[in-house]
């Protein structure tokens, strides 16, 4: 399949640029994506968590799950596609007085459609949940350990909920 050539979604002027571009076509099955991704960075960057400051600039690649999987397999050594990765930029890439250009995120559509499916949310909510996890990643969040995850999570629960989504971390209540 070739890949249509990227799209980037226009943002309002602020203090930062997060730039969103679309790789995969099939994302555009939703008019809105374009609106729902940046309505989800501007939720980021209204919650002022600490290292804000550190993410002046970034992409977000709306991607596929091939093109997610040969990453996976590149960078992590897992030959599956998985819903997100973050590439944090190295630190020789920022430039004095230039913004900092904090790194890259690649979020899989087949992968969020199905993951969305399977718990019963609107994808656009999961969209939304994945770009602020993976610009976390880009500032310095982590789940490695228990406690880091829960600093993550509630982070991500208290941005998330001005989007009108539900904690993604809360039990499944038919679960006993």
């Amino acid at each position: 399949m070739s890949r249509p050539a990227p799209v980037p979604a226009p943002l309002p002027a602020t203090s930062h640029d997060v730039e969103i571009v679309i790789e995969d076509d099939r994302w555009c099955e939703d008019p809105d994506v374009l609106e729902v991704a940046n309505r989800a960075v501007a939720a980021l960057f209204a919650s002022h968590a600490t290292g804000l400051e550190r993410l002046a600039a970034a992409t977000v690649l709306l991607s596929d799950d091939a093109h997610i999987a040969a990453l996976n397999t590149n960078f992590r050594g897992k030959t599956a596609p998985t819903n997100v990765l973050s590439f944090p930029a190295a630190p020789s890439a920022r430039q004095r007085g230039e913004p900092i250009y904090a790194g890259d995120v690649i979020i899989a559509r087949e992968t969020v459609a199905s993951e969305a499916a399977a718990l019963g949310i609107p994808v656009q909510h999961h969209l939304q949940h994945l770009i602020v996890h993976g610009l976390l990643h880009l500032i310095g969040y982590d789940h490695l350990t228990d406690a880091d995850a829960h600093v993550m999570e509630t982070l991500e629960t208290r941005i998330l909920a001005p989007l009108g989504i539900a904690d993604p971390y809360a039990p499944d209540p038919a679960t006993p």
